[in-house]
């Protein structure tokens, strides 16, 4: 990319221009599709140029980047969007732009729905302002900086992200609801950055099937949840990476390929594998630039029918007896299965209390 002085005009290799709106500022626009390929790292050269070379720039230097809309609403009426990348003595190459909410919203709540997709791009939080409704809704401001090696059309493609989660309007990452209505929505990039947890189960191939151990794992995962007070779900699709704390990230959203997971097939050994059946248990496959993703949603389960039971126990290898049952529990991110003693100990425990009841009359 170039600077071409005697127009104040910025050009690409493939000549696409970039042109303010008053000649005498150095406040570039451009459409995304002429200037998403240009690396952060050429822009924060070009801008260092006209530093040197032209009168400090009392409107700063910036290139902003127009893009539309899919989906015009009534809380948020415009058909475009704008992101601006403005040039830091300090910071470098910052991304400056505004997100509007339906509803206002805090700095921890806003973090809370972009931190983690921003923690897993590299992201640095520069300044974040929550501003409440002046005529035109309540919106946020963010000013964030990125490693140099991406480009423009990266970074707009997680400020959209980033629209989406601070306006909650697919919904946010912070509960199994939420991330349905994510992945539902076809933005599985949105989870970049999730941590596994008490909830949250992501796996990058599907459980396949093949013998009864595939099958008894899939159970298995489901009732661990439907053991826990919040629920859970499971995302099939998914890849993590181990951070430095020990916890399994979201790092990768690939995706299956298509035709390879069947609802009915998921459906179908949770129906004859967990004792008593799952209340709204919500299994379903969505597809997404050429790639399939399962999510299985298991909603918090009324306490009277706890705890869960799976068909059959591993004897060894894929080898599942079916003379045996499992009560796995969800511990943080990891599954367990309780113990004989401590199923021993929840019988007695019932064996005294209904002998109470009855000496008692009650």
């Amino acid at each position: 990319m170039t600077w071409d002085r005697s127009q104040n005009t910025l050009l690409t290799t493939s000549g696409q221009a970039g042109r303010p709106y008053d000649h005498t500022t150095y406040e570039f626009d451009c459409t995304l599709d002429s200037f998403g390929n240009v690396l952060l790292a050429d822009l924060l050269e070009i801008f260092k140029e006209i530093s040197k070379l032209a009168e400090p720039p009392e409107g700063g230097l910036t290139l902003t980047a127009r893009t539309n809309y899919a989906r015009p609403n009534v809380w948020r009426p415009f058909s475009h969007r704008y992101d601006t990348f403005s040039y830091h003595e300090e910071w470098g190459i910052v991304l400056d732009s505004e997100y509007s909410c339906r509803e206002f919203t805090n700095e921890p709540g806003a973090m809370e729905s972009i931190g983690p997709l921003l923690r897993a791009n590299k992201g640095v939080l520069r300044k974040i302002d929550c501003h409440e409704d002046r005529g035109e809704g309540p919106y946020v401001c963010l000013k964030v900086s990125f490693p140099l090696d991406r480009t423009v059309g990266q970074i707009v493609a997680l400020s959209f992200l980033f629209d989406s989660l601070i306006a909650n309007e697919e919904g946010a990452p912070t509960s199994p609801a939420g991330v349905l209505a994510l992945m539902a929505s076809k933005i599985p990039e949105a989870l970049l950055g999730q941590p596994e947890s008490q909830w949250l189960e992501v796996k990058q191939k599907g459980y396949g099937f093949e013998n009864d151990r595939q099958k008894h794992e899939f159970a298995l995962d489901l009732a661990a949840f439907a053991n826990c007070d919040s629920g859970g779900i499971i995302v099939v699709g998914l890849s993590t990476s181990r951070d430095a704390s020990g916890q399994d990230i979201i790092t990768a959203a690939n995706g299956c390929s298509p035709g390879s997971l069947n609802v009915d097939s998921y459906a179908e050994v949770a129906k004859h594998r967990v004792v008593p059946p799952i209340e709204g248990l919500d299994i379903r496959v969505i597809s997404s630039n050429d790639r399939s993703f399962l999510m299985a949603l298991v909603p918090p389960q009324p306490q009277q029918f706890r705890p869960f039971l799976v068909r059959g126990g591993v004897i060894s290898g894929d080898r599942v007896s079916g003379a045996a049952f499992t009560i796995p529990q969800r511990v943080g991110s990891e599954k367990w299965n309780v113990s004989a003693e401590a199923v021993h100990s929840q019988l007695v425990a019932a064996r005294i209390a209904l002998s109470r009841a009855d000496t008692t009359g009650r």
